[in-house]
């Protein structure tokens, strides 16, 4: 069985309702099916975004991380005849 729906309103700037309204037009699905389906799309990828940042500060407060410096020097050499392996670890955990 689908969990409940609420009903809220959201203030769209009008360009952006208009293009909302084309693409329910050309989907042939309502406008609110499209809004719908955008804001659970947002919901997942910033959940999953969240989850793993959170996942990456648990990792440096254990594990420790790179510093910047190491990074940018890797990044510098990609495809030069003397490429850099990714750098090791240079930042101690912080925990």
């Amino acid at each position: 069985m689908p969990a409940k729906a609420d009903t809220f309103s959201v203030r769209l700037p009008e360009e952006t309702r208009h293009r909302v309204d084309e693409i329910a037009r050309r989907l042939r699905r309502s406008r609110s099916f499209i809004v719908k389906e955008a804001v659970e799309q947002y919901v997942r990828d910033h959940a999953r975004y969240l989850d793993e940042l959170d996942a990456a500060l648990a990792s440096v407060e254990t594990e420790g991380g790179h510093s910047s410096e190491s990074i940018f020097r890797w990044m510098r050499s990609w495809g030069s005849e003397t490429e850099l392996p990714p750098p090791e670890p240079d930042v101690a955990p912080l925990k």
